[in-house]
């Protein structure tokens, strides 16, 4: 029977798993997951090999923390807080490719846990180390835009954004980069850590980008004019670019990570893509969506001065300094064209709005015209004596140049110029179109920058990369408000004294027009006056025709009558019987009285009609004599009249232009307090900014403590959890190896039971052998004298075998009973390590349980902790609230004012 060997092994395999895993459990419950204690071995064994200081694979170095943050050619090597943003973590997790390390086998799963644990755990270096706040999500930029197509909504411009300069110093330096919108009224400029924004038609300043990088050295609107794009950096040491919101100024991405400054850079139609070069000599296109390096292009000899995306997002070109011209496909970074021609360095590169046609400006003169078909020339003109530094296609096809001639040149489509520009002092160094105003901008080696009409040249107005303060424009503002004031109370007296005499000549207008209507009308009164004369004239000399003819009739008439009637009375006398002639003779003699009488009455009305008639005569010449007088006066007045109604307009038109003069002043007064104003709000809301930001950085500290307390917290509820789980494995683990030490001393106990048996067996068997060979040599005996007698043959050969068979049990029973003796022995020592284990295990349940104690005690401060910076987040978190609404109506108050003012 070999109950005990067969029993131990189990056990001591149990025991084996048991206590193993209790141990590890202890050991990552204990300690953070750090870079230097955790993470660097991993990398060391598996990775440093190829990413080293000295062998930086894709510009990527893991020998140290800071290295492996900065990361490589990809981007950012990992998201602090998200280990399924990290970009490393996805390449050795096999979850993207190319898998790492390269040609093996995926790392283990407890190997990949520590790294994922370390990133979302907050990528600490040290077990000191602090936990850093998450970063911010990137935001989607790609688009649908057509190309050439205007895109949908209001033309993109600024809000209200702080137009304080980063930086402002007493001389300017050369002007580095333009650009203008290509779908509203908007310049950007660059200058010293800052992009200023401009108002091409107003030319008012409408923000300042900070760029605390360095300088700008290109800049470029998105070809929907949303977003603002600008690379560069310090020389020979980083390089960079930096998008822009246009319409909030919010940074949303940065890209890159050159040893050098960028030269030149581009975001593609579609804002997936941004490509960038410079001294390196490559082309390097990142994708928007990951800020991971898409591919690289290397063919490039020489610095890389200019590239640009093809308006559909199809094609790249770019140019270098020893007279390279490529064009790449966009999206995957194949040479497709490679435009030789230019025998210096090509410095600007323009694309036609419809894509098929590329412009290069070179340092050779020339500015040359490419399709895009095969590559072949179109044409080819000297624009620029000594060189020409920019090359820009205005939408309707137009171009921009500038050179070393120091003259800024507006060409056709065929490179037919159109329009030279005054020169400049020095260089002109870049020029850009806008197309919604149609003005020309560019600047020079000085600093310079001007900004004309491209329809006749005229000059509209300056720029500056270098603005000056606001407190340096309120100041300046302010000094213009007491001598406007003067010129505004000269202005007003000016108008004033005008608007005196013009009211002086009007009473003298007045004056002359009431003694006209006087004269006219006394002219007008003699004039009927006359006619009613004339007329009583006329009826006089009527009246005396009339009797003069009266009196001449009865004066004949009565003497006739007088003879009739003394005829006819002499007659009657001397036929007094005749009654007839009685009657006759008395109607003669009524008729000579009645005319008699009338004669005498009408020579007395015709004596008096005759001294009328001459009365009137004589008074209607001296009527018209004075008539004559009343003319002369009535003209006389009229002249009056006229001379004072003449002089008027000189009186109105010195009115007129003193109000008009007025009136410039009060524009220039409202303007000078306009400005004031806005410079006041100005300040105000970059003070108001500044208070946000603080804010804002006041919650990221309240933040960052909440969740180091939170961390914290949440480090010693797992290291209860872990101590539990120890505590509980551990009690565990004691039952089974107390019911083991339990069965191993029954198993013990047994098998000594067993030997003592078998060792009284084996000591009567070895008793009995002896006596059974000396009854075997006695029955050999007997057998020989009786060899024919089949029983004692028969029994001698059973006792013979009896006693071999006894013999060879005690070769048997010895190796059994020192079997028994080794499996006691196994057992003895299974116990001890039993008994071992059972001691260590209280051990670690002990420290465990003083550890939780220990943790727990910790636990009520951080959550006090915990509590309390949650409520300040809140109130961090309000507070941010209240000076983004501050903000917010500050801008509301001044968006309107942005549409009145002008700069000084």
């Amino acid at each position: 029977m070999n109950y005990g060997r067969s029993l131990l092994p189990s056990i001591f395999a149990g025991l084996a798993v048991v206590v193993v895993p209790m141990f590890a459990a202890v050991s990552m419950g204990d300690d953070k997951v750090t870079f230097e204690d955790h993470v660097k071995p991993i990398l060391r064994e598996k990775c440093l090999s190829c990413h080293n200081t000295n062998k930086k694979t894709s510009d990527l170095d893991l020998s140290s923390y800071s290295s492996l943050m900065q990361g490589g050619a990809a981007g950012a090597s990992i998201e602090v807080g998200d280990s399924g943003a990290s970009y490393l973590y996805s390449l050795v997790a096999h979850q993207s490719e190319p898998f790492m390390p390269p040609d093996a086998d995926k790392l283990p799963d407890a190997t990949l846990d520590t790294i994922k644990k370390w990133i979302d755990g907050g990528a600490l270096e040290t077990s000191t180390s602090k936990v850093s706040l998450p970063k911010k999500k990137s935001v989607a930029m790609t688009v649908n835009v057509a190309a050439g197509a205007r895109p949908e909504g209001p033309p993109p411009m600024p809000d209200v954004l702080n137009v304080e300069p980063v930086v402002h110093t007493s001389a300017t330096t050369a002007v580095s980069a333009i650009a203008t919108n290509p779908w509203s009224k908007l310049a950007a400029v660059a200058g010293q850590k800052q992009v200023v924004l401009y108002h091409t038609e107003t030319l008012e300043p409408l923000g300042v980008l900070p760029f605390p990088e360095g300088v700008a050295r290109v800049l470029k609107f998105s070809r929907n004019g949303a977003l603002l794009l600008a690379g560069g950096g310090h020389g020979a040491a980083k390089g960079l670019c930096v998008v822009w919101d246009i319409r909030t100024g919010e940074r949303i991405m940065t890209v890159g990570d050159e040893l050098d400054e960028v030269m030149a850079a581009d975001i593609s139609a579609d804002q997936s893509l941004i490509a960038l070069g410079g001294p390196e000599k490559i082309v390097r296109v990142y994708n928007t969506s990951t800020g991971e390096l898409a591919y690289e292009c290397k063919k490039h000899t020489d610095w890389i001065y200019s590239l640009e995306f093809s308006p559909d997002g199809v094609l790249l070109a770019s140019s270098d300094r020893n007279g390279g011209l490529i064009v790449w496909e966009a999206n995957t970074g194949r040479e497709y064209l490679i435009l030789s021609g230019h025998t210096a360095a090509v410095t600007s590169v323009s694309w036609r709005i419809d894509g098929n046609v590329l412009a290069s400006a070179s340092e050779d003169t020339t500015i040359r015209l490419w399709e895009m078909e095969n590559g072949g020339q179109i044409k080819s003109w000297g624009a620029h004596g000594g060189g020409v530094f920019s090359v820009e296609f205005c939408r309707d096809g137009r171009m921009v140049s500038s050179g070393r001639d120091r003259v800024t040149k507006l060409w056709d489509g065929n490179g037919v110029a159109l329009k030279d520009f005054e020169a400049f002092s020095d260089l002109a160094l870049h020029a850009t179109h806008c197309d919604e105003t149609d003005r020309v901008i560019a600047g020079d080696w000085t600093g310079e920058i001007r900004v004309w009409n491209a329809a006749d040249g005229t000059r509209i107005g300056p720029l500056t990369s270098n603005p000056p303060t606001l407190e340096s424009r309120l100041t300046t503002a302010q000094g213009l408000v007491a001598p406007m004031a003067e010129k505004l109370t000269a202005a007003t007296a000016e108008r004033d004294a005008a608007l005196a005499a013009q009211t002086v000549q009007t009473q003298k207008i007045d004056a002359a027009n009431v003694g006209f209507t006087a004269a006219q009308k006394k002219y007008t009164d003699q004039q009927t006056l006359i006619t009613v004369e004339e007329q009583n004239l006329v009826a006089e000399q009527t009246k005396e025709q009339t009797l003069t003819i009266s009196v001449a009739a009865l004066q004949q008439a009565v003497p006739d009558l007088k003879a009739a009637a003394e005829k006819s009375a002499t007659a009657s006398n001397l036929m007094p019987t005749d009654e007839e002639l009685k009657k006759v003779v008395e109607q003669l003699q009524a008729q000579l009285v009645g005319r008699e009488a009338e004669l005498k009455t009408s020579e007395t009305e015709l004596a008096t009609t005759k001294t009328n008639v001459i009365n009137i005569t004589t008074n209607v010449a001296a009527q018209k004599l004075q008539l004559v007088t009343d003319e002369q006066g009535m003209a006389a007045a009229k002249g009056i009249v006229d001379t004072e109604t003449a002089a008027f307009p000189a009186f109105q038109a010195a009115s007129l232009a003193k109000e008009q003069a007025l009136g410039v002043v009060q524009q220039e007064v409202s303007q000078t307090n306009s400005l004031v104003i806005r410079w006041q709000q100005s300040i105000g809301l970059r003070d108001e900014l500044a208070a946000l930001e603080a804010a804002k950085a006041r919650r990221d500290v309240v933040q960052l403590t909440s969740l180091e307390a939170q961390a914290a917290l949440q480090e010693k509820q797992q290291g209860i959890a872990a101590a539990q789980k120890v505590i509980q494995d551990a009690q565990i683990t004691l039952t089974e190896n107390e019911q083991r030490m339990q069965d191993l001393t029954a198993s013990v106990a047994a098998i000594e039971a067993q030997k003592v048996v078998q060792v009284d067996v084996m000591a009567k068997t070895q008793a009995a052998v002896p006596l059974l060979k000396a009854a075997l040599l006695q029955a050999n005996a007997a057998l020989a004298t009786l060899p024919e007698n089949a029983e004692i043959k028969s029994a001698t050969e059973n006792l013979a075998a009896v006693a071999d068979r006894q013999e060879k049990s005690i070769v048997g029973m010895t190796e059994q009973i020192a079997g028994m003796d080794k499996s006691m022995a196994d057992a003895k020592t299974e116990m001890e390590v039993a008994a071992k284990a059972i001691l260590t295990t209280t051990e670690t349940r002990q420290a465990a349980e003083q550890s939780m104690l220990a943790l727990t005690a910790e636990v009520p401060a951080i959550e006090v902790v915990v509590t309390t910076t949650t409520a300040e987040l809140t109130t961090a978190e309000q507070a941010v609230g209240a000076a983004a609404t501050i903000v917010e109506t500050r801008r509301q108050q001044m968006r309107p004012q942005l549409q009145l003012t002008s700069v000084p």
